[in-house]
């Protein structure tokens, strides 16, 4: 649905994910920003996979996102328009980042911070360049061993 923030109805994303407007209420009120709020926590547990960086490698966890992304490519989208807009849910996606960075740094306690974000970096250049999940045991062989 394309009509620009916030100017969509709870009618629309009814009618879009064919779920009923008091099944909507019930779970998120009749407050738009808190179904948005919703959808941004949303894009951020996909596109930060913070559930999965603990028991799965860093290519995994990759190949996890670029599939979800691929099912989902309006993800990356929401993530770009808000990373640096000052808003709250840009809040929201830089704290996600500053625990993907902890989270990292425990995976990979020799690297430094910049080669930490020299991962993240690749990371965010997969998802863009929509790099086919198969690819991406070609990723990070200067940091880590084949798993």
């Amino acid at each position: 649905m394309a009509k620009g923030h916030l100017q969509w109805t709870l009618s629309d994303i009814s009618r879009e994910s064919n779920v009923t407007r008091s099944l909507i209420y019930y779970y998120f009120g009749k407050e738009k920003d808190k179904v948005l709020e919703e959808a941004y926590k949303f894009v951020i547990s996909h596109i930060f996979n913070m559930e999965r960086t603990k028991t799965v490698g860093i290519r995994e966890r990759l190949r996890d996102v670029l599939r979800d992304v691929k099912n989902m490519p309006y993800l990356f989208v929401l993530y770009y328009l808000e990373k640096n807009a000052g808003t709250q849910f840009g809040k929201m996606i830089n704290e996600a980042e500053a625990l993907l960075m902890k989270a990292m740094k425990i995976e990979f306690p020799d690297l430094s911070e910049i080669q930490i974000l020299e991962i993240y970096l690749k990371e965010l250049g997969a998802i863009a360049f929509q790099l086919p999940p198969e690819r991406v045991n070609d990723l990070f062989a200067d940091y880590i061993k084949k798993n």
